[in-house]
């Protein structure tokens, strides 16, 4: 049986399908940045009649950098699917969910989502509001960190207070460096990880890719995957 289905836009853009609820994360955006991937015209088509992208009931921004959100596209996506409802640490658009304190807690039916403010990586964006998350449904928990700052306290202490992640969804820093993967190890322990924010191949121009799928056997007893092609899917399966 499945228990939750992962489908990438771009970079660490994501739609989960998991707790009877479609929630979008980090999914809109259409600025280019250097060396990273975008939701191009052709790719925005392709969602909106892709299956793993149908209506979504939330769309959740860790933070509002262009390569994680676009004002307009997200407008876009409201206008096409009003129901969904929009959750940011940025006032942006009416009746959206405003992320603002150090804890939110939005519990539905068989979904609840546990979100916390984490600093970004860079002492640059140290003023960014960016928030993580844990979902929570039937005993299968999944983290998202967004832009953390690697190996930050906030999230170890935040890992730290009740029950194991079945699923961490973390940008390919965490596993091509050592301290990333020590912090993996030490403090997040799941049992699959889905490494993303990576570029589509035409994109790379670091050696991103290649740095991330060398890295994946140095990090011990978890289950990877890479989230790195348009719309690929990932699925986790009840045992």
């Amino acid at each position: 049986m499945s228990l939750c289905q992962v489908t990438l836009s771009a970079n660490a853009g994501l739609a989960l399908s998991f707790g009877g609820v479609r929630l979008w994360i980090d999914a809109l955006h259409d600025r280019k940045v250097p060396g990273f991937s975008t939701v191009t015209p052709d790719l925005w088509t392709a969602m909106k009649s892709h299956p793993g992208f149908a209506a979504p009931d939330m769309l959740f921004f860790t933070h509002c950098h262009p390569d994680h959100f676009s004002p307009e596209l997200t407008q876009r996506a409201l206008e096409r699917w009003p129901q969904a409802r929009p959750i940011l640490p940025e006032n942006r658009f009416p009746g959206q969910l405003l992320l603002s304190g150090r804890r939110e807690r939005l519990r539905l039916p068989d979904l609840t989502l546990d979100f916390i403010r984490l600093p970004h990586e860079g002492p640059q964006y140290a003023g960014v509001p960016h928030y993580g998350c844990i979902l929570e449904s039937r005993d299968l928990r999944i983290l998202v960190t967004g832009d953390c700052k690697l190996c930050a306290p906030e999230l170890a202490d935040f890992l730290a207070e009740d029950g194991p992640i079945d699923l961490a969804i973390l940008d390919f820093p965490w596993l091509t460096l050592p301290r990333g993967r020590r912090f993996i190890q030490e403090h997040i322990r799941p049992k699959t990880l889905l490494v993303c924010h990576l570029p589509f191949s035409g994109d790379d121009v670091c050696g991103y890719r290649t740095a991330a799928f060398q890295s994946a056997p140095q990090l011990e007893n978890v289950e990877i995957r890479f989230l790195s092609e348009p719309l690929q899917q990932e699925t986790l399966e009840d045992a």
